[in-house]
């Protein structure tokens, strides 16, 4: 989906990434496969969704395994307090309003508005659900901004709820007394440098196999 400011929408497993047009191909799978592998990483080394910081851990550590370089972990702050609903793109908006200029902030409003308008379920949303939702009560969505010099800046959104999830999971309305526990955003910057990641690069294309074609898919 070209969002007609220089940014295509991508789903890779559990994360919504907006990448830059204006990266090379080469460099656009690069990145794509190195977020997918740290999911992968993380989830095999915490298979339970209730942990959340060790999987957030393990993402990280395993993105630094492809060669990324992690500059800092943004802060974001939740409403104070939480409205009596939220979507997932609601608070991500709300993240990244925080993080970044109000140029890219438009990206973000734009990309997630046509992933909700979609009447019936794509491919990419499909993927999207069966690697952000399990067992209809633990949330854990991605958001990523994938730009110039193969630079990230991702958030990951956490939680379990005490309810059932219907329709397009990004604008599904939870209701904060549902909410078990507290929400968990985890952020992060990092930069993919292409000399470091040729040493992994085999490596990381050969453990991803077919998942490549399955679980990053172009959102049209």
């Amino acid at each position: 989906m070209n969002t007609g400011i220089g940014f295509k929408t991508f789903i890779c497993a559990g994360t919504v990434v907006l990448v830059a047009e204006e990266l090379l191909e080469s460099d656009r799978c690069d990145g794509l496969d190195a977020l997918l592998y740290a999911q992968l990483v993380a989830s095999h080394k915490c298979p339970d969704f209730a942990q959340v910081d060790p999987w957030n851990q393990a993402n990280k550590i395993a993105l630094r395994v492809t060669g990324a370089m992690l500059l800092d972990n943004p802060q974001a702050s939740l409403p104070v307090p939480m409205p009596g609903s939220f979507s997932l793109a609601e608070l991500a908006r709300r993240i990244f309003q925080q993080w970044v200029p109000a140029a890219t902030d438009e990206v973000v409003d734009l990309s997630l508005d046509s992933l909700s308008s979609k009447a019936s379920p794509t491919p990419a949303m499909e993927v999207l659900l069966e690697n952000a939702l399990h067992k209809g009560r633990w949330v854990r969505f991605g958001f990523s901004l994938l730009s110039r010099g193969l630079s990230v800046l991702t958030v990951f959104i956490s939680f379990e709820v005490d309810e059932g999830v219907e329709g397009n999971l990004l604008w599904h309305r939870f209701n904060t007394a549902n909410v078990r526990g507290n929400i968990s955003i985890d952020g992060y910057r990092a930069l993919i440098d292409p000399e470091d990641y040729v040493f992994s690069r085999d490596k990381v294309i050969a453990l991803l196999g077919e998942r490549r074609q399955k679980q990053i898919i172009a959102s049209a």
